[in-house]
């Protein structure tokens, strides 16, 4: 079997790039490389780094703004909603007022604050297979994470299923057990409560 040199990883990639352009310019010559060409090289290498990190970046600043947007429908968003129920109690208040200040469901039955997304998962076809409903939501927000770590990683929004999870093991070979957990999306808006976590173990 034809293995592939490069790293399937962004990290092990960072490594491999940094020893490549390292060793080139040993090599280079030898290898019939003029200046320019070995310039070139080093350069490519250089600027995959810098995509990748820029990729890490913005992943790190997406995993702290989903946080934020987390906290704060903990907190403000949950005291927003009780005061919007205290308002529809108020003597004063009608469907008129409901309907300007956009505080009446449109969607019978629905109930953004109590919607509780469904899962399942299973293995399909060498990857991880995420099966689910919408059930009024537009869409889910799937997270996972390895069994027995704290935090959860945003993996996908899907609108359809089912949706592939293409694992790479961190040891060939050697199985992983993953959990999965998703929020329902409306509007761009995580909704309700996570929906139960559901597990699987994944061997390649």
């Amino acid at each position: 079997m034809n293995v592939h040199y490069l790293p399937v990883k962004f990290a092990s990639q960072v490594i491999w790039l940094n020893n490549y352009k390292s060793k080139i310019a040993v090599h280079g010559t030898a290898l019939g490389l003029t200046a320019t060409q070995l310039a070139d090289e080093v350069q490519w290498c250089d600027d995959i780094i810098a995509a990748i990190n820029n990729i890490e970046t913005k992943s790190a600043e997406l995993k702290s703004a989903r946080n934020t947007k987390t906290t704060t429908d903990k907190v403000q968003l949950a005291a927003l909603r009780a005061n919007i129920a205290r308002h529809k109690t108020h003597p004063d208040y009608n469907t008129t007022i409901g309907s300007e200040l956009g505080i009446i469901s449109n969607n019978t039955g629905f109930d953004a604050a109590t919607y509780k997304a469904a899962l399942t998962v299973e293995i399909f076809g060498g990857h991880i297979r995420i099966k689910f409903t919408k059930r009024g939501a537009d869409g889910l927000n799937v997270y996972h994470r390895k069994k027995n770590t704290v935090d959860w990683e945003f993996l996908a929004r899907v609108t359809k299923s089912p949706f592939d999870d293409h694992i790479v093991l961190a040891v060939p070979n050697q199985p992983e057990h993953w959990e999965y957990r998703a929020f329902g999306v409306v509007d761009d808006e995580e909704i309700g409560i996570a929906s139960d976590i559901v597990e699987v173990v994944y061997a390649g």
